[in-house]
């Protein structure tokens, strides 16, 4: 999976090149005889926004943007190591891909910028990560409520064996140097020390070095974080983690025991109760502030605060998304940016999300209806 953060989508929905920006989606499936129909339906989805590039552009043009879509097409084994969705972005020269743990819509939009709504449901209340911790094997997981997905940890160490050397055979004691393979002091421990001492140190040593690789992985990350292992492991960790979204709960049990979907169904009832209780904040908050002037469900009015960095807080409605609804009722997938009245609420939504986290605020895109007659709500800053 590929992970995305607020600096990722705040930095594609802030492209001001003057060019022509596709933003393609479709909905994928992770295995099994859909897969097939994946492919079909992003040449279909291709297809159409060539039709559509070619009323204005070149040939040559719309082949050179549309080259990095159409390799992708022809790479079978891609499609074979698909999530939940599919997601690019293309520009002349420059294009860059994402496989979303997230069902996205069917949507092909061509404008001066990127679009960037289907992917702030990453930023919704049922995003989260899930750290498996052991000796033996540490995993990472980016988890939605249905799923979780294995994050690929690259050159973290995942045991301990990873970061300890083997005792010296003409040493006469615990001689263990800890760290030496990658850089850090070694450490021995002569014949007062004992082997709990050393499982200690070296429990401690071993978990900071996947705090510190998890640093850079998790690096404007905001969706909550899940420990689950034995109590041990679970406190050691919490000693030396860095991630501040980490929950309080955790599940403990050997997480070596368990599979994938065990992993999610023990830690998803904690995801859920606390992002339940954040949004449930938001809104309580939101519904405080009517009357004073610091909240708003007037999409225009939040578009123009958006724009001033006067949101603090937006909430938007991701499950179904503004894109996935107006695409199904206007019966067409391929959007023209700025050309269509059907698709201008989602260009504002979109906007509005976009220049809120540039200013800084928090948007919160959730499953859930935000409020009856608006796509958003708002608590502003002033």
């Amino acid at each position: 999976m590929d992970l995305l953060n607020r600096t990722d989508i705040q930095a594609l929905a802030s492209s001001e090149a003057d060019e022509t920006h596709l933003s393609l989606f479709i909905p994928t499936h992770r295995a099994g005889p859909e897969i097939q129909g994946d492919q079909v339906q992003w040449k279909n989805l291709v297809n159409q926004v060539e039709t559509k590039l070619l009323e204005e552009l070149r040939r040559p043009d719309v082949e050179a943007l549309l080259e990095p879509a159409r390799d992708l097409l022809n790479d079978s084994p891609q499609w074979q190591h698909m999530g939940d969705g599919l997601a690019m972005f293309l520009r002349p020269g420059w294009h860059q891909t994402y496989r979303i743990p997230a069902r996205l819509p069917v949507l092909g939009a061509i404008g001066d910028h990127f679009v960037t709504g289907p992917l702030m449901r990453l930023l919704s209340d049922e995003h989260f990560f899930l750290l498996a911790i052991s000796q033996s094997k540490v995993r990472l997981m980016d988890g939605s409520r249905h799923t979780v997905e294995q994050v690929q940890l690259g050159d973290i160490p995942t045991a301990v064996a990873d970061v300890l050397e083997e005792p010296d055979p003409e040493g006469g004691g615990l001689n263990i140097p800890i760290g030496s393979r990658r850089g850090g002091p070694a450490v021995f421990y002569g014949h007062g020390a004992t082997a709990e001492d050393v499982r200690r140190d070296d429990l401690v040593f071993f978990l900071r070095q996947v705090s510190t690789g998890l640093d850079e992985i998790l690096g404007g990350q905001s969706a909550p974080l899940v420990l689950v292992g034995l109590e041990k492991n679970i406190d050691a960790y919490r000693g030396v983690n860095n991630y501040r979204n980490t929950l309080s709960e955790a599940v403990r049990h050997n997480p070596d025991e368990l599979s994938a979907a065990e992993l999610h169904d023990l830690a998803w009832p904690l995801v859920e109760a606390r992002l339940q209780a954040e949004r449930d904040d938001v809104v309580a908050k939101a519904q405080q502030l009517q009357g004073s002037g610091r909240s708003s469900t007037d999409l225009s009015m939040i578009r123009d605060a958006a724009q001033q960095g006067r949101v603090e807080t937006l909430l938007m409605r991701s499950d179904p998304d503004c894109w996935e609804e107006a695409t199904g009722e206007a019966g067409d997938s391929v959007v023209r940016l700025g050309g269509d009245d059907r698709f201008a609420v989602c260009e504002q939504v979109d906007a509005s999300a976009a220049d809120t986290l540039a200013n800084g605020g928090l948007v919160y895109a959730t499953s859930r209806e935000v409020v009856p007659d608006s796509p958003v709500m708002a608590v502003l800053r002033y």
